[in-house]
């Protein structure tokens, strides 16, 4: 006779054990129509409810689609389920669990708005784990900045506000309290108040800004970014820069060289200006491929019409979930496929040294779908343990 590996009643209850096992903000049911969840969505590559339900297996296959999509709709509206609470516990442990292998102990958080069509926008942070990035914070609103939202301490702020930025950077600071942690952001972040934050929290920052911000320094009196030009073939650095006029809070300033681009980076900083530019260009190998896999690349979540930010917190989560679960798989593939049945060629070897041809999180899905169903034996871990690799 013939034994089936991760099938989906095999896979879904690990992960549901799991998920009660490292979070008390989360019930029995729950556990267990979260696990459905993500397993269908990861498995479905859609956050579509009716995609969801037709990659139910197992015992709930004998149920009708119909009866399957009720089950995820009653979960994606229970108001009894926190989906921040039970990421942070999730977040928590994985993180706690990971070690960094350099031996600086720098680790690199990206932050940015991400938009779904016209009717959320969600603050999002991730850190960066070889060339891409795992989510670790999220925090989903209305798309109008005329509409607050209630956080768990009852105040009402927006997507935008310094209060719900200073939440997210302290949360993140916290994830790492062994770690020197430095923040990437885009030009929308170009805000003292933020800086301010960043440095109270002992940590540091290479935030892009916009060019209209007015300087001075020692040398200089006070102008807008446009008028400092770039050098053609090598960094411009400034330290010791006044922004703003108004607020007039020190900082360093590395603008990027002008060869090849209409739009070279002006990025301030509280480190060293010599290194800003290398750390900021980490930015897009954090937080852009997540969005990516979110969307077109993995999930369609562009495609979801419901108006009800609870539905879309939900979802919004568990595309954070399934995504750090591949990722993870990913990572255990890379550290042990020394002792895998299989080989997915991840790496390739140019000029005598190997190279990484596919992303963690594709190596996850490639593992998990040759896994999945499996007559041959290929260890699925549950257990969220990450490593840098």
């Amino acid at each position: 006779m013939n034994i089936v590996y991760n099938s989906f009643d095999e896979l879904s209850t690990n992960l549901a054990n799991f998920f009660q096992g490292v979070s008390n903000h989360i019930s029995k049911p729950q556990a267990s129509n979260l696990a459905y969840i993500t397993i269908g969505a990861t498995n479905a590559n859609s956050i579509i409810t009716s995609s969801i339900a037709s990659h139910f297996k197992g015992n709930l296959s004998l149920n009708k689609a119909e009866s399957n999509e009720r089950r995820i709709r009653r979960f994606l509206n229970n108001e009894h389920f926190n989906i921040y609470n039970f990421f942070n516990d999730l977040i928590n442990h994985v993180i706690s669990n990971y070690k960094v292998k350099h031996d600086d102990n720098v680790v690199f958080v990206s932050m940015d708005h991400t938009y779904n069509n016209d009717d959320f926008v969600t603050l999002t942070l991730t850190t960066k784990i070889g060339k891409q990035s795992i989510p670790i914070y999220f925090k989903c609103f209305q798309d109008d900045d005329n509409i607050s939202h209630e956080n768990e301490f009852d105040e009402k702020i927006s997507a935008f506000s310094i209060e719900t930025i200073k939440d997210a950077l302290t949360r993140a600071h916290n994830l790492f309290p062994d770690y020197t942690v430095i923040f990437l952001c885009d030009r929308w972040f170009n805000d003292p108040a933020i800086f301010k934050i960043i440095e109270e929290l002992s940590d540091f920052y290479c935030i892009r800004t916009k060019t209209n911000i007015t300087v001075s320094s020692n040398e200089i009196d006070f102008v807008p970014l446009s008028e400092i030009k770039p050098f053609v073939h090598k960094s411009k650095l400034l330290e010791n820069i006044i922004f703003t006029q108004t607020e007039k809070h020190k900082v360093n300033i590395a603008i990027s060289p002008s060869k090849d681009t209409d739009d070279p980076w002006y990025i301030v900083t509280n480190l060293d200006p010599k290194r800003a530019i290398k750390f900021y260009s980490y930015r897009f190998g954090g937080i852009e491929p997540f969005f990516r896999h979110q969307k077109s690349n993995g999930y369609y979540l562009e495609k979801t019409t419901t108006r009800s930010l609870k539905v879309f917190e939900n979802l919004f989560g568990i595309t954070c979930i399934s995504i750090l679960w591949l990722t993870i798989l990913g990572s255990d593939y890379c550290k042990n496929k020394s002792h895998r049945v299989i080989k997915l060629y991840d790496t390739k070897t140019i000029k005598g040294k190997k190279v990484r041809v596919k992303s963690l999180f594709r190596i996850g899905k490639e593992l998990l779908t040759i896994a999945y169903n499996s007559y041959q034996y290929i260890k699925i871990k549950t257990n969220f343990i990450l490593y840098d690799v």
